[in-house]
């Protein structure tokens, strides 16, 4: 996610905090289980049981989702936007829900949480929402992976959607603490225990396992990694690629947060010994050249490694060549790529 500097007010008069006291107190709260663990909705928990049974009655599913407007505003927005129009655009939630169909209806509901549980921090609120409408765009780059490579997952747009929603989790933790913090610190944090603190939220939501497998593994060895991680992979790639393209993406609009319900029974991800040499889930997407196992390393490396201030064209062609380590041809990233764009332009969130 790309680095902004205007993220809060003015921390004058706030006392500064030690980087490992922090970083511990970070950990511990982690390890507690339920630290700024969002809700799954009720009204969202139900319609996402609708979307998952094939036998469901789709007028009782839209009359569940009209029951919450802001859901039902999201989907009529979403089945109206560019990714899914056919030119006549649909004025009913079950319309709506038709034109999605039950498994988008449950990609966008899912969408809808996440965002809910994005909203309402007392700093960082800009690089929560950046992060979330970037999740919106690799939920749909995973799905156009999914189809090209032929791989088909059952929930592809969701391992995209959710894969860093522990960003969220980490700032929401961070942005409640009273000492001053410098951005670079959280930063920092933000990328050594986002896929613990995603896994753990991917846990407590009862998610599928592939959902939980994409949180906790998206920075492992690209070379080692599942078919599915490879796909959540590529997605970061080639939206780091769009990013660049276009700059950093405006935030959303409105994230009201739909009608909440009892708290969930959380359960906490074992400690995953993550280090300072975590690679970073920012502005290089997925790893750094250095990363990559010796017997791939040259190719992703040779660019960038021949100027000490590579221009985009090269740092572009490095992301290119991690994308074919990963299995993914140049044509079809560039084919991807030219959907991605078109999405962009009315991004559903």
């Amino acid at each position: 996610m790309p680095a902004t500097r205007n993220v809060e007010a003015s921390q004058n008069n706030v006392k500064p905090i030690d980087r490992a006291a922090l970083e511990a107190r970070l950990v511990r709260e982690l390890d507690g289980g339920r630290a700024a663990l969002p809700i799954l909705p009720h009204v969202a928990a139900q319609a996402i049981r609708f979307a998952n049974n094939p036998n469901s009655d789709l007028r009782k599913l839209a009359e569940l989702v009209e029951a919450d407007p802001p859901i039902a505003a999201r989907l009529l927005a979403v089945a109206n936007s560019v990714i899914y129009t056919r030119s006549v655009r649909v004025s009913s939630t079950r319309l709506a829900i038709i034109r999605l169909g039950l498994e988008g209806t449950r990609d966008l509901l899912f969408q809808v949480v996440y965002a809910s549980s994005t909203v309402g921090l007392p700093r960082y609120q800009d690089l929560v929402a950046r992060s979330f409408r970037r999740s919106v765009l690799c939920g749909i780059a995973a799905r156009l992976v999914s189809d090209k490579m032929r791989y088909r997952f059952e929930y592809d747009y969701l391992c995209g959607l959710l894969h860093d929603i522990g960003e969220a989790r980490i700032y929401r933790i961070l942005a409640n603490y009273k000492e001053a913090i410098d951005l670079e610190v959280v930063e920092d944090l933000v990328k050594r225990h986002h896929r613990r603190a995603g896994s753990e939220l991917a846990i407590a939501w009862g998610l599928p396992e592939p959902i939980i497998e994409a949180c906790a593994h998206h920075h492992d060895d690209p070379t080692k990694a599942t078919n599915l991680v490879k796909m959540v992979m590529m997605a970061d790639v080639l939206v780091t690629i769009l990013d660049r393209r276009h700059g950093p993406m405006a935030p959303p609009g409105d994230t009201s947060a739909p009608a909440g319900a009892p708290d969930p029974n959380s359960a906490t991800w074992a400690k995953d010994g993550e280090s300072a040499t975590t690679p970073p889930a920012a502005e290089s997407a997925v790893w750094s050249a250095a990363a990559l196992p010796d017997a791939v390393e040259s190719k992703a490396s040779a660019t960038v490694a021949t100027a000490p201030q590579p221009d985009l064209a090269e740092i572009e062609q490095a992301d290119f060549d991690r994308l074919e380590v990963l299995g993914m041809p140049g044509e079809m990233a560039a084919t991807i790529l030219t959907k991605l764009d078109e999405a962009i332009a009315d991004l559903p969130v």
